[in-house]
């Protein structure tokens, strides 16, 4: 699905923020990318949407070297690919629901397909009583809620979210990271960036930790306990 080999990215002339991030990540996989603040979580989320180009380095995505790609070239990988921004970048003129709808409609869906599914998604995600809301008469974290319908409504092959639960309750949070799995027992390969240790203890996916533009990869806790469990039970 993705591989980084000895990428770097730096912000003009100033040092990298990114600093020989090599790693793969499978179809269907599930990871967490975690790190301090201002370790360079977003610069990574930007290269993997291919929002930006790297320094240095090889990135492949969906089987291509997107290198040398032109915007142009680029437009059919990006469609393939969910993203959840932090500052949601919800299109202020357009109700939630046609903000949710919009993946659908670019690729070409039915008006009653679109509908079906986008009511469906947005009683989930509990804001069916205000699919004709327009972004600004709404909360922050119901904001948050329809950005994260809009980036799952088509059924991502890569879903990529900034702390997607960050200004979410308990409750709603849990649920949404329910959807996240769903999607990826259908085969999303996720990547969540997030400071919630206690979402990362409760899901017990790999992470991809970011410490001073490098990268590393760490097992969740209890992941040799779960392990060692499931062979005595087998």
């Amino acid at each position: 699905m993705i591989r980084f080999e000895h990428v770097g990215l730096r912000y003009g002339i100033g040092p990298e923020v990114l600093s020989d991030i090599n790693f793969t990540l499978e179809p269907g996989t599930f990871h967490f990318l975690t790190g301090p603040s201002g370790a360079g979580k977003t610069s990574l989320l930007r290269l993997m949407y291919l929002g930006r180009r790297p320094t240095r380095g090889l990135i492949n995505m969906f089987g291509q070297n997107v290198n040398g790609l032109s915007r142009e070239q680029m437009a059919p990988l990006r469609q393939r690919i969910g993203m959840v921004f932090q500052n949601f970048r919800l299109l202020p003129h357009l109700s939630a629901f046609d903000n949710v709808a919009l993946p659908l409609r670019i690729q070409g869906k039915t008006e009653k397909e679109t509908k079906d599914n986008v009511d469906e998604l947005l009683q989930w995600v509990g804001l069916g009583d205000h699919m004709h809301s327009i972004p600004s008469t709404l909360s922050g974290g119901q904001q948050q809620r329809i950005a994260i319908a809009r980036a799952v409504i088509a059924r991502p092959k890569l879903l990529l979210a900034d702390e997607p639960t960050g200004n979410l309750d308990d409750e709603i949070g849990f649920r949404l990271m329910s959807l996240f799995e769903q999607l990826n027992r259908m085969g999303t390969t996720i990547v969540i960036a997030t400071h919630n240790n206690q979402l990362m203890d409760r899901f017990h996916h790999l992470r991809l930790v970011l410490e001073g533009g490098h990268l590393k990869t760490e097992e969740p806790k209890n992941w040799i306990q779960r392990k060692v469990e499931g062979v005595i039970k087998a």
